[in-house]
């Protein structure tokens, strides 16, 4: 085990958790409510990472508080946390209630799927490995299975899904995952 395991598991189950978003349409929860929700959590996030740049001792008690799930390299830019939070509010904006809760499901499981699968098939930390598009295709189709009845429309999102989850770059995913997956549920009701 490395020494950057235990920050990685805490973040991946953050990351599960953070779908608990897209289940509240489930629950009986209103659209209205939802929205307020997610652009509240936006505001907070912003306020945060401009608080978090002009003062360090803040920076170092929200970095204390995130509990080590803060990579290294989040100290000076935006937090994998702010864009998830932000794909999930976009996507909930452009997107019907059922498709973009889907989205947010799909993407909250998938991305720590692909990391704990490809960082179990490959010894390449930090690179995208197509055992890990697996995975994340393989969790996103059962949340997707368990949220919508149809397997096709579920099948298509969690294809979406996993090879969005390979696009390049920091924290990118993070936001195009719940986009184009609310995207291709949108079109496969």
């Amino acid at each position: 085990m490395n020494a950057a395991a235990p920050r990685e598991a805490w973040r991946r189950a953050l990351h599960v958790a953070s779908g608990t978003v897209g289940l509240a349409p489930t629950l009986g929860v209103a659209h209205g409510t939802v929205t307020v929700i997610l652009l509240s959590l936006v505001l907070a996030a912003l306020m945060l990472e401009v608080l978090r740049r002009r003062h360090g001792r803040l920076r170092t008690a929200l970095e204390r508080l995130a509990g080590g799930a803060l990579r290294p390299a989040e100290s000076g830019g935006v937090t994998g946390a702010s864009l998830l939070v932000t794909g999930y509010a976009v996507t909930w904006l452009l997107f019907p209630a059922a498709a973009a809760a889907g989205a947010i499901v799909a993407t909250a499981v998938a991305d720590p799927a692909a990391a704990t699968v490809g960082s179990l098939a490959s010894r390449a930390r930090g690179r995208k490995t197509w055992a890990g598009t697996a995975g994340a295709g393989v969790a996103a189709f059962l949340a997707l299975s368990v949220l919508r009845r149809n397997w096709h429309a579920a099948l298509a999102g969690a294809v979406a899904a996993a090879l969005l989850e390979r696009i390049p770059g920091r924290g990118v995913d993070n936001v195009v995952m719940p986009l184009g997956t609310a995207a291709i549920l949108a079109l496969r009701p």
